[in-house]
């Protein structure tokens, strides 16, 4: 994993959860149409200002920030997640309050929408919102909410504007809501008469989603919601804002996880089915004691219902296998190994080589000898270990290096003086492609990595590490990808920073794995910290953090051809056991990054639906 390092800038950030639109017109018609007779009111305003969604505070930071620490010796302090009254914060697709009873999400009137009916002509944003032309029946603009999301009695309301023109047409508004699957059940009870409007002014609308069979609360499938003209209108229709308050049986299945008090399901069988490459968790052994793989059983079936590949977080580094010169202790990690393989599950091998202090063993630090002397020993060690664990069958890939390059900018170079390695070995860098050439000459089938974090930012470092790769490639130095840890927060790096680094090891023809995934909720190297901390994991915050991991998987699918990839591996499963909680100094030992798929109790978070979406090719939302 990484250390604190350099301070970066950062945009501005936005919270998300409905879906950008797809293309034409809905399958709103009468033929789906029930006989609810589902409430509608309206009240008109005076003001004729654009109605606002609320843009308060957006609680991840819009200053400044640096990438983040890593690898603590190990993982263990538990994340507390606290129920949250407050109210959305954020002019963003679909944020989220949550009251006693309910939970309020307000709809992105920025984007997403397109026309809907026949002949449409699109819809325009722009300050005020969302408008489109009514130019005949049907017409109008709707917007899809993504699974999993139960609508049945909820409230949508609108905030409406109409022109003078579609006044004077005695045109009405129909506010619509259809489920996008099945037999596309919809509800058309809704009605907001001509009566209602003032050209001009504003115009609250309310629609209560009651289908007659109940079939709103379904997850399997999104939901488009919006509004048509009805009649033989003319003029323009400006959506101004969308609130969706959802009943409270429905409220559960919004973002919640189960530390609050309902238990939300991402509907997700098995993420490592929709995918053709590894998808994997890091886990402990007995270096993790209560969230031991083979001992817990709450990990054991996360692990077992996801994931096709386990990385251990520490028990196959140096110092744990190698503790003094030639004695080898491989029980612990064969457990780990033999467990995995008991139950169909293969080994990405983490680290054979890493300067990181603690896992030094004390004879190589203390190292006396030749440098010559000492690379036969790194050699002996990633020899005896590859070796060993090839027998196994299911170890099958190696992170050979981690973390040789430092965070120099403008420049970046190998660590010198804080590697042992660099040092001991004549003040040389040599001891990496001695490392590869023993691992491949030891196990020619196992996939062999280079492993660094902050190279997701596409910075000096990660400039450094492509003419490495180039040299290797030149002297024929045997290596097949490279290891993006990518430990990120939910503002930074940008998704068009990965991408470019990605592509960079995709153009030398090499293998990308992403090998210690998490996306934490704060980020205390922004310039606005303490003051934007966050300390309640609220549902606002979650979809965000669905939304980021959907990004970022979709990135890696968008940039990394089938061929070239080695997979993604998160850094852990439950929130109750990250390394960030301790490992990051400004955290003051506070449970507050919330990084992972699963909540303190196991129970799915909306970010597992998120990374599942990414596979998935969905929109992000």
């Amino acid at each position: 994993m990484q250390q604190v390092h350099q301070f970066l800038s950062i945009g501005l950030f936005t919270l998300v959860l409905s879906a950008c639109g797809g293309s034409g017109g809905g399958d709103n018609n009468n033929s789906s149409a029930n006989n609810s007779s589902a409430n509608t009111s309206a009240t008109n305003s005076s003001s004729s200002a654009p109605a606002s969604i609320a843009a308060s505070s957006v609680e991840p930071s819009s200053t400044p920030a640096s990438s983040i620490a890593s690898e603590a010796a190990s993982s263990i302090a538990p994340s507390s997640v606290a129920a949250s009254s407050e109210p959305a914060s954020s002019s963003a697709p679909a944020s989220s309050s949550s009251a006693a009873s309910a939970t309020v999400l307000t709809l992105d009137m920025t984007s997403g929408w397109r026309g809907n009916g026949t002949g449409n002509s699109g819809v325009t944003l722009n300050s005020d919102g969302v408008s489109f032309t009514a130019s005949g029946d049907n017409i109008g603009a709707v917007t899809d909410m993504l699974k999993p999301i139960q609508l049945e009695d909820a409230i949508i309301t609108m905030v409406v504007n109409v022109s003078s023109e579609f006044k004077a047409s005695g045109a009405s508004l129909q506010p619509i809501v259809q489920i996008k699957g099945g037999s596309y059940p919809g509800e058309w009870g809704c009605w907001a008469g001509n009566e209602l409007f003032t050209a001009g002014e504003d115009a609250t609308i309310s629609c209560t989603v009651t289908e007659g069979d109940k079939k709103f609360n379904q997850t399997e499938f999104d939901v488009q919601v919006g509004v048509q003209a009805k009649g033989t209108p003319t003029g323009v229709v400006t959506i101004k804002s969308v609130t969706v308050t959802l009943a409270p049986a429905a409220s559960s299945s919004s973002a919640q996880s189960s530390s609050t008090g309902s238990v939300y399901s991402a509907n997700v069988t098995r993420l490592q089915a929709l995918a053709a490459f590894p998808i994997g968790a890091a886990v402990t052994n007995n270096d993790g004691p209560s969230f031991n793989i083979v001992t817990n059983t709450s990990e054991q079936a996360v692990v077992e219902k996801h994931f096709g590949e386990m990385t251990a977080g520490n028990i196959m580094k140096m110092s744990y296998l190698q503790p003094s010169n030639g004695n080898f202790t491989f029980t612990n990690a064969d457990t780990f190994v033999d467990y995995a393989k008991d139950n169909n599950i293969n080994v990405h091998g983490h680290a054979l080589v890493w300067h990181s202090d603690y896992q030094v063993p004390n004879f190589m630090k203390n190292w006396s000898g030749s440098a010559a002397d000492f690379i036969a020993e790194v050699e002996d060690h990633v020899t005896q270990v590859v070796t060993h664990f090839k027998a196994k069958g299911n170890v099958v890939s190696w992170d050979v290096v981690n973390e040789a390059i430092n965070d120099g900018s403008p420049v970046a170079n190998f660590r010198t003086t804080d590697s042992t390695f660099y040092v001991k070995s004549g003040n040389s860098s040599i001891y990496i492609e001695k490392a590869f050439q023993a691992a491949r000459a030891a196990d020619p089938s196992a996939i062999l990595y280079y492993n660094d974090y902050n190279i997701d930012q596409n910075n000096a470092k990660t400039t450094k590490m492509i003419e490495m790769l180039t040299d290797f490639q030149t002297r024929s130095i045997p290596i097949d990808g490279v290891g993006f840890q990518m430990h990120v927060f939910m503002d930074y790096p940008s998704i068009a920073s990965i991408s470019a680094a990605m592509k960079k090891v995709v153009d030398k023809g090499l293998k990308v794995k992403i090998t210690e995934l998490d996306v934490a909720v704060n980020n205390p190297y922004s310039g606005g910290w303490p003051g934007n901390k966050i300390t309640s994991f609220t549902n606002t915050v979650a979809l965000a953090q669905k939304k980021r991991y959907c990004e970022i998987v979709k990135a890696y699918m968008d940039t990394v051809p089938a061929a070239q990839r080695g997979g993604i591996s998160v850094w852990g499963t439950t929130d109750a056991n990250t390394w960030l909680t301790t490992a990051t100094a400004a955290y003051n030992g506070e449970a507050i990054a919330w990084p992972l798929l699963f909540d303190n109790n196991y129970n799915d978070k909306p970010a597992l639906r998120g990374f599942a979406d990414g596979l998935e090719g969905t929109a992000c939302n």
